[in-house]
């Protein structure tokens, strides 16, 4: 689609009796924004004995989760990998290091992408990872890719071992919409004559019973509350609240004897 909004698409239904009735669904489209997916599982080419790579995912920025301390010369590379339980649109990774006593870091890191053959890609070029800082480095990568798996190949300076305690992968989500508008109103079952969106106030001659007054949001996650007539006050109200919920509207609809 090109722009946010609502899309009303067209087709048909299987009745499951050889009928084919007319269909209608409405999309919405919002910009996306990020989210950190959740993975179906992380692992690592080494691991110190007592670590898990498991910890790399435990939401917890801090602790020292990883570790590929081993006695003797140290690996000159490791690899971290994060499995999606499906193929997302990545946005980026942050790699969030631990602080072992020293700079117990790598020199740098370079981010692959899985394709769909099941190849390593890299989602572009090595990343310096900073070392002398007061604290444990966070180091973010762009990764605008589609997948199902990243990974994160770390190359560690001679004779030094790497911890780290977290990596987040973040993918590309659907948006709230902040929507309050009304797409239509009806008077038992009968549209609303002259509704506009933009207009709140509405005066109809009625006699006889009350309608029924029902409300259809322009976006499908909104939320719509009707007041129904009564006869003290012969007027009812309409409020959309947006799916964000930082939006409202009030239509009102007086009935004239």
């Amino acid at each position: 689609f090109d722009a946010p909004g609502v899309v009303t698409l067209t087709g048909q239904a299987d009745a499951g009796d050889g009928r084919a009735l007319a269909a209608s669904v409405r999309v919405q489209v919002t910009p996306p924004v990020p989210e950190r997916a959740t993975p179906a599982g992380v692992t690592a080419t080494f691991t110190e004995p007592g670590y898990s790579p498991d910890g790399l995912a435990n939401g917890v920025l801090t602790d020292k989760a990883w570790s590929n301390w081993r006695s003797g010369p140290k690996n000159p590379s490791d690899t971290l990998t994060v499995t999606l339980p499906e193929r997302r649109t990545l946005t980026r990774v942050v790699v969030h290091f631990y602080r072992d006593g020293s700079d117990s870091y790598p020199q740098r890191l370079r981010a692959q992408v899985r394709d769909p053959q099941g190849g390593w890609v890299d989602a572009g070029a090595p990343v310096d990872v900073p070392t002398g800082t007061a604290g444990a480095p966070v180091v973010e990568v762009p990764v605008p890719a589609a997948t199902d798996a990243v990974r994160v190949v770390l190359t560690a300076y001679p004779d030094r071992h790497i911890t780290a305690s977290e990596i987040e992968v973040f993918a590309a989500a659907p948006g709230t919409s902040s929507d309050a508008s009304a797409a239509g109103i009806s008077l038992d079952g009968v549209p609303l004559a002259g509704f506009d969106p933009e207009k709140l106030s509405y005066t109809v001659a009625r006699r006889g019973k009350l309608p029924c007054v029902t409300a259809v949001a322009a976006d499908p996650y909104a939320t719509v509350v009707v007041g129904q007539p009564k006869a003290g006050s012969r007027t009812a109200t309409v409020k959309v609240t947006s799916e964000d919920g930082s939006q409202s509207r009030t239509y009102t609809i007086r009935l004239r004897r």
